[in-house]
């Protein structure tokens, strides 16, 4: 058994370096610079100038290890540099590469592109008195074409600005000369295109010391990143709202199991009796009733004073110390997870009634019950003993996708009831852009979801020994 464990762990280990893979890459496509993100009240309130803003940018983006290249290795066009990854705010990046992508000359663009701070800079040093209408517009000139990513456009900006500096005689004084050079840079990026750069492929090797090594390296400790919305550890957060969640699944699933195994069991028996239909019926319409309709109802029904029935309380779960113990969380919140444990029991039972049912049937069928039965065997141990291992492979089966279901939580029903679970802070994380916390519980569902198919692996070989037979036994066996 240990051996077959083994083998089975082995067999998943690249698929969850893949997942590790995948989460990474996606948390470095989504919208939104994340360094501009996870510090968006510092750049907000700031009134510093341009050059305090970018050495601020640079030490946030240090500390939070993404000025450093993405991967081990990048497969690029031979123009792009390998230096990408170092340019403050997302935007301006993003500008240069489209920039990049219509003359492939990189040490051009740069120029160009750095020249145009130059003027910037320069106007912004300019006192306050010195203030007109030419220099307000050629500020708002300026603004537009740092995000311009389009040569002919930028052009039309250019001829724009050399009629704008001339109509104010201190604004020509002090911003002519940097304009020459920008002038004079941006006519070289025209004049020397290096298209064919962008059409050569190139491998570049960047070392150990990259954003997946870190993070991986992170994630191997616990570490998940710090959220967007208040800096805290994203598994700080996570370990608070699945405390909830589990507490919920702690009690929703065994009882689903247990009423799904003993009404799944008993129609299976007396299939096609007066108790089988009435129980299919019923079962059918559970499941067509909406579990958040469900929870809907419940809720205006027990919380509602009027009818005094005001069983539900939806405040007061979030005032729990998380260094409280179970049982303190069990007796402060009983009356308020009542109703969301029921919203969870029945989607599940309905349907792991119905598995239950029509594996229990055919196992009731096979011969070796016929055999039992007719060596004299109770009916009981027949049922528990001999058919009830061989039906149960579709429960197992079924609990391999429910373990990251367990812990993923439920979006609706704990919205609905206002548990802070998971379900409950996947939906604000999301509503709130604060893709650390989105990307850890998606990493954590999917671990969970290789988890429940090793176990189901190893329920399977526990039940069934001929599940861990491999080619070696079936050989030496013949």
């Amino acid at each position: 058994m240990l051996r077959y464990f083994l083998k089975r762990l082995l067999l998943f280990a690249p698929t969850l370096l893949l997942a590790l893979v995948l989460t990474f890459g996606l948390s470095r496509l989504v919208p939104g610079d994340p360094v501009e993100e996870a510090n968006a009240e510092e750049f907000e309130q700031s009134t510093q100038s341009e050059a305090e803003r970018l050495r601020m940018y640079r030490s946030r983006s240090a500390r939070m290890g993404l000025d450093k290249p993405v991967f081990y290795c990048a497969f690029q066009p031979a123009a792009y540099p390998d230096t990408l990854h170092k340019i403050p705010f997302r935007n301006r990046r993003e500008v240069l590469i489209k920039l990049l992508k219509q003359n492939g000359n990189w040490p051009a663009v740069e120029a160009y592109y750095e020249s145009l701070g130059e003027l910037k800079k320069v106007l912004q040093r300019m006192p306050v008195q010195w203030n007109s209408e030419a220099r307000s517009n050629l500020g708002q000139v300026i603004n537009t074409l740092q995000f311009s990513n389009d040569l002919s456009v930028a052009q039309l900006h250019l001829d724009k600005m050399a009629a704008l500096i001339p109509q104010d005689s201190m604004l020509q004084q002090t911003t002519y000369p940097a304009y020459q050079q920008l002038r004079k840079s941006f006519d070289y990026l025209m004049a020397h295109p290096q298209k064919a750069k962008l059409y050569r492929p190139a491998l570049v090797w960047q070392g150990f010391d990259n954003q997946f090594h870190h993070t991986f390296l992170g994630y191997l400790q616990g570490n998940l990143g710090q959220s967007y919305e208040d800096g805290k550890p994203v598994s700080a957060k996570i370990r608070r709202a699945l405390s909830w969640t589990l507490l919920i699944n702690i009690f929703a699933v065994p009882i689903a199991y247990l009423l799904a195994i003993f009404i799944g069991v008993r129609m299976a028996i007396h299939k096609g009796s007066k108790f089988d239909r009435r129980a299919n019926t019923l079962l059918f319409g559970l499941y067509a009733m909406p579990s958040f309709w469900v929870a809907l109802v419940l809720l205006v029904v027990f919380s509602n004073p009027d009818w005094g029935m005001n069983f539900i309380r939806i405040t007061g779960m979030m005032d729990l110390d998380e260094n409280s113990s179970w049982g303190t969380w069990i007796s402060v919140s009983f009356r308020q997870l009542i109703i969301p444990i029921l919203c969870l029991i029945y989607p599940a039972m309905t349907v792991l009634t119905r598995q239950m049912r029509s594996a229990m049937i055919l196992a009731l069928n096979q011969d070796f019950v016929r055999t039992a039965r007719a060596k004299g065997v109770s009916e009981k141990e027949v049922i528990w003993k001999h058919a009830f291992p061989n039906a149960a492979f579709p429960l197992i089966t079924s609990f391999g996708s429910l373990l990251p279901e367990m812990v993923a939580g439920s979006i609706l029903v704990e919205s609905i009831f206002n548990v802070p679970g998971m379900g409950n802070l996947l939906i604000f994380a999301m509503g709130s852009q604060d893709w650390p916390v989105v990307f850890g519980i998606m990493l954590l569902g999917t671990l969970l979801s290789i988890v429940g198919l090793l176990l189901v692996d190893l329920a399977y070989a526990w039940l069934d020994p001929r599940v861990r037979f491999d080619r070696s036994n079936l050989s030496t066996s013949a």
